[in-house]
């Protein structure tokens, strides 16, 4: 028997609910731009890039003048000497064979308190510093921005970094530092901090300021507590990435190099009052100061022991 066959209106299909697995993926705008608040943006980059380079070259012809007070501030707080003991620092597994290499803060716009090759070369003098920490879990944190336990979500540490625990050593040490600064002890920083203090604001910076709409313009360091808090800044990068000049980590790096200074203790922001040290060698001939390498190293590893006789290599 034939069946009829009789054409049925398609089934509807409801639109999709909000939160369906078929939902379409909807567009949120995040922000709207015109050519005359490009042109704003760009206005106050311009301004904002004036102040930085005003408070750098105004201010340096002061860190010039008042240079020998400044350099024999930082030798009159300088520690007589600093032990350490399992102290340790991290490098890349290519590196090994040299571990106390500070080639590689030289690289792109340096460290906390050292300038790197790429910090507007023709401006700056680049130079290295070697940096140790009290531990490998400070050692990975200052090496690799976050706690060797870390997790970000179900990522571990080592997955977030991109790096297998084979791609990089940690090497113990332990060592001898004359003439050392402790930034972490306020004492010690009120003869530079005292020095700072007689610094006036220059007027460029002040007129740039105002066309930025600040009410305020960028604070001079006048305490102790001021400048650590600069020299321990979480952020430090933020200046030599955006606007290609120092740091004040780094300019206080600098001085302590042309004080004579061995090297700089300070507190660790990346490891919960852990401490780490950065090490001037290019300033250790003829002085008592040493770091060596504690662990078994390979055949033929070279600078595992720097002194006065052997800093010269770094």
């Amino acid at each position: 028997m034939r069946r009829d066959r009789r054409l049925r209106p398609p089934k509807q299909r409801h639109p999709p609910r909000r939160g369906e697995p078929d939902a379409p993926p909807s567009l949120i705008e995040l922000e709207r731009f015109d050519q005359a608040s490009l042109h704003q943006w760009l206005s106050a980059k311009s301004h904002l890039d004036a102040v930085q380079r005003a408070l750098y070259f105004e201010l340096e012809p002061l860190r010039q003048t008042r240079g020998p007070a400044l350099l024999d501030a930082l030798r009159s707080a300088a520690l007589a000497s600093y032990q350490f003991e399992g102290w340790g620092r991290i490098l890349d597994y290519r590196y090994g064979m040299e571990p106390l290499s500070a080639a590689g803060s030289l690289k792109g716009i340096g460290g906390r308190f050292n300038i790197g090759a790429d910090l507007s070369p023709g401006s700056f003098t680049a130079f290295p510093v070697l940096y140790i920490a009290e531990d490998y879990q400070t050692a990975f944190a200052e090496r690799f921005g976050i706690a060797v336990d870390g997790k970000i979500g179900a990522l571990t540490a080592l997955e977030i970094v991109l790096r297998a625990p084979s791609s990089f050593v940690h090497v113990r040490l332990r060592g001898l530092v004359e003439n050392v600064i402790d930034v972490g002890d306020l004492e010690s920083l009120k003869p530079t901090a005292g020095i700072l203090r007689e610094f006036t604001m220059p007027k460029v910076v002040l007129q740039t300021a105002r066309k930025l709409g600040l009410r305020q313009a960028p604070w001079l360091i006048r305490s102790p507590l001021t400048l650590q808090r600069q020299l321990l800044h979480p952020n430090w990068r933020m200046v030599p990435q955006q606007f290609d000049l120092p740091s004040n980590s780094q300019i206080f790096g600098r001085l302590a190099l042309a004080a004579g200074l061995h090297g700089i203790v300070y507190t660790s922001t990346k490891s919960d009052g852990r401490r780490c040290l950065a090490l001037f060698p290019q300033n250790w001939a003829g002085g008592g100061s040493f770091i060596e390498v504690t662990d078994a190293v390979p055949e033929g590893a070279k600078l595992t022991r720097l002194d006065g006789n052997t800093s010269s290599a770094v």
